[in-house]
């Protein structure tokens, strides 16, 4: 009776992951910016960390259109996808002053207490005919931002290219709000006077991610 049991319980995780492709993070694949504005200039901060996975069918390995794959057709839950960037991998791209302007993105972002942006998916569609290349793809997306320990629906739309090695490239571009996650546009004091960012910010990201042979 124990060994039955055993049996049925690896052929249930071997039918699972069978049912599931699992893509995850590579290393050097990843690139985010912000962009805002001050009453001084222009400014940008880069990170190059963005963590996490995309789980969905195998059809989406085979069927390079896309169209007999339900969970990006509507007809069934999103791909799974859940990702992270750590608050301290951002980056100010000015040349004078730069731990100031970190130091006081930080402590916007109550980066103490929430040291990680995180979205989760909830809603994946494709927006147009697919190639039969199967690349590029554009999808109208849904999901659950969290920054500075606040979460906010978005939506967004996101590019897919294939590359070799079984590896996909997604990316995106968001305009938000600080206020709408409860940060206030910092006006730092410094050695030039008072500066005061503006509300809006753009991000941009691009997310490299490889099949992972795992089960």
């Amino acid at each position: 009776m124990f060994s039955l049991a055993v049996a049925l319980a690896a052929w249930s995780c071997d039918l699972f992951a069978a049912e599931t492709l699992r893509y995850v993070s590579k290393p050097g694949g990843a690139k985010v910016t912000i962009e805002g504005t001050s009453t001084v200039h222009d400014w940008i901060t880069e990170g190059k960390i963005i963590g996490g996975s995309f789980e969905v069918e195998p059809a989406f390995r085979t069927d390079l259109t896309l169209k007999s794959v339900q969970s990006v057709q509507g007809k069934a839950p999103p791909p799974n996808v859940e990702v992270f960037i750590p608050v301290t991998s951002l980056k100010s791209t000015v040349l004078a002053g730069r731990e100031k302007m970190d130091e006081v993105m930080r402590e916007a972002m109550r980066a103490a207490e929430n040291p990680r942006i995180t979205y989760k998916l909830t809603s994946m569609t494709v927006k147009d005919p697919v190639p039969e290349s199967g690349s590029p793809a554009k999808f109208i997306t849904k999901g659950q931002l969290q920054v500075a320990g606040v979460t906010n629906t978005i939506e967004m739309e996101v590019t897919m290219e294939r590359l070799d090695g079984d590896r996909l490239k997604f990316s995106g571009t968001k305009a938000l709000k600080m206020t709408d996650f409860k940060i206030a546009p910092p006006a730092p004091r410094l050695a030039m006077g008072l500066i005061k960012t503006g509300d809006e910010v753009t991000i941009r990201f691009e997310w490299i991610v490889g099949l992972s042979t795992a089960p």
